[in-house]
């Protein structure tokens, strides 16, 4: 799993973690512990998982992420982690702050905005064309993607997918796997979903 998922893994043991550690220090051995229903055996390897848990540092100023779901020539479907090029420093509205700006509305040929959407996905969506270009952002929940050539990427909150592989790429062909990718929730994920009249491309990973 990617370092994200393993962090996403890491908060949910510290939270059961923390109230444990608090009946501890309190004098209440495990014997006591009761209804938590957990055993003392099974809390010290949860410690031992949140020992090893890689730090959560915010991104390094000027730099924003991304994860592109991109086809290359013979169909087959890549990701690859990107970072957001070009961007500028301006001033917030305030004027007391600064902010990197990149508006890829005017810097991008062909992106125009069709449609917004939110959407919680549930379960397992099969391999499937997405229905056009589009930016899928997490809000809240996980869910991952896998490719034809054998990636995966976890997809927690604050994560964004840029893909195209939609029916109308040049490489799709009917009947096949070219240009899909399989996804799945892992429980309720709620997303916003942004497309684009932006036509598909071949190869091209990380364009913005």
């Amino acid at each position: 799993p990617s370092t994200m998922f393993r962090a996403a893994m890491c908060r949910t043991a510290m939270r059961r973690l923390l109230p444990l550690l608090a009946l501890s220090y309190a004098g209440i051995g495990p014997a006591a512990w009761g209804e938590i229903g957990v055993t003392w055996q099974e809390e010290i390897g949860t410690q031992k998982d949140a020992a090893s848990c890689p730090e959560q540092t915010p991104p390094a100023a000027g730099q924003i992420s991304y994860v592109h779901l991109w086809v290359d020539q013979d169909g087959e479907t890549h990701l690859a982690d990107c970072t957001v090029s070009e961007l500028t420093v301006k001033k917030l509205p305030g004027g007391e702050s600064a902010q990197y700006v990149r508006n890829l509305f005017d810097t991008i040929p062909g992106l125009n905005t069709s449609s917004v959407i939110v959407t919680q996905q549930l379960g397992p969506n099969p391999w499937h064309h997405c229905p056009q270009t589009q930016f899928v952002i997490t809000l809240s929940g996980m869910w991952f993607v896998n490719t034809t050539d054998g990636d995966q990427r976890y997809l927690p909150p604050g994560t964004w997918l840029f893909q195209d592989d939609s029916p109308k790429h040049p490489a799709a062909v009917p009947g096949t796997r070219k240009a899909m990718h399989y996804s799945e929730a892992i429980g309720p994920c709620n997303q916003m979903v942004v497309q684009w009249d932006k036509a598909p491309v071949i190869g091209h990973p990380c364009p913005f």
